[in-house]
């Protein structure tokens, strides 16, 4: 019994035993099924804002460009030279074509020679002279609106005479408010004034011919020592507008065909632009002309040059005897040189005459015909 006891024990301590070994390896047989891996993407960063192709394309263009440094003396280095001046200066044609064509008010020279007043008006002082094509920034005008203010001649404001230039973009142009004040033309009548009040008795007559006697003395032209150059007095009443040299292919047909004039086309016209008929014109060379405007149309006349020279000016009109300029002398044989140089002809022509002032341009000039067309303004 004790033995069978014994046994039992045994047998159960066993079973304990066995049963804690195998519940481990039940555990590891389980048929668990391992998860297989998925694949997650990673997520990318947001996309930088870019900025505009425009941006970006003017960024580019205005990076420097790396620099290659060459020999001085190199080909390829005087050419890449040459062609950076060759772009500097298309760039500084363009920017001045920019500047010319913008649509800032500008003032144009369209006579040959046009005096500069210190203000709008024949009674200023002459400060300057202008010639033909010079063109000017316009700063201002006067409340008539016939002189421009421009800036500057010289460093200085000055006023030029509507009727004689040309003018782009005008339209927002002022009235200037820095108009010196006009010149007192009433200055001389206290001077003349004064005697009269002390010897009334002696010189009451004396007013008249006093004021007449400058426009009687003025008529005549002073003396120009026999030269070619004509007098351009600022102050004259009448004053010279217009000059010109009808030359080769410019004179009814060239100045060496039988066809070609040899005339004077002259024209006188009032303060307004208005032609004047019955004005006189005489010659300062000498007491020969008398001719008088409208014969040949409205304030025109023409005269038919020989071998005698010219020398014109306005000794009279309606009104009565007036102070004039004097043109420059005009003649075929013996013309003011300055005035035909590069107008008779070209220097290809074996018979042109002053094509340059070194070549064949000794007066006198004989078997030429050529013509000028003259204008006087009167301005006061």
């Amino acid at each position: 019994m004790i033995r069978i006891g014994l046994s039992l024990l045994v047998l159960l301590a066993l079973a304990a035993c066995g049963s804690d070994r195998e519940t481990p390896a039940s555990v590891a047989e389980a048929p668990t099924r391992t998860p297989v891996p998925t694949y997650t993407p990673t997520p990318l960063p947001p996309p930088e804002p870019t900025a505009d192709l425009s941006e970006t394309l003017a960024k580019e263009a205005a990076a420097p460009l790396p620099m290659i440094e060459l020999p001085a003396g190199a080909p390829e280095a005087v050419e890449i030279a040459a062609a950076a001046a060759e772009i500097a200066s298309e760039d500084a044609m363009m920017e001045t074509a920019g500047a010319v064509t913008n649509n800032d008010p500008v003032l144009t020279v369209a006579q040959d020679a046009v005096n500069v007043r210190a203000g709008p008006g024949t009674d200023y002082a002459v400060t300057g002279l202008v010639l033909r094509g010079a063109t000017f920034p316009i700063t201002g005008r006067n409340e008539a609106g016939d002189w421009w203010q421009v800036c500057c001649i010289d460093g200085r404001i000055g006023w030029l005479y509507g009727p004689l230039v040309t003018t782009a973009n005008t339209a927002a142009i002022a009235v200037a408010t820095d108009i010196p004040a006009a010149p007192i033309a009433a200055d001389p009548a206290p001077v003349a004034e004064q005697p009269a009040a002390q010897t009334p008795a002696a010189t009451s007559a004396e007013p008249a011919p006093v004021e007449e006697a400058p426009a009687v003395a003025e008529v005549s032209p002073p003396q120009d020592n026999g030269g070619t150059l004509g007098n351009f007095d600022p102050n004259a009443q009448y004053q010279i507008v217009h000059y010109r040299v009808l030359g080769f292919d410019d004179n009814n047909g060239g100045i060496f065909s039988k066809g070609g004039q040899q005339l004077i086309f002259l024209t006188v016209l009032d303060q307004n632009g208005a032609p004047v008929d019955g004005a006189t014109i005489k010659d300062a060379v000498g007491d020969k002309l008398n001719v008088v405007t409208g014969s040949k149309g409205p304030g025109k006349a023409e005269i038919k040059m020989d071998w005698d020279p010219y020398k014109l000016y306005v000794a009279s009109d309606p009104s009565g005897p007036v102070t004039s300029q004097i043109s420059n002398q005009m003649n075929n044989p013996h013309p003011h040189l300055p005035d035909v140089i590069g107008m008779l002809g070209p220097l290809d022509n074996e018979y042109s005459v002053c094509p340059t002032p070194e070549v064949r341009c000794s007066p006198p000039f004989f078997s030429v015909h050529f013509s000028y067309e003259i204008t006087f303004q009167r301005m006061k």
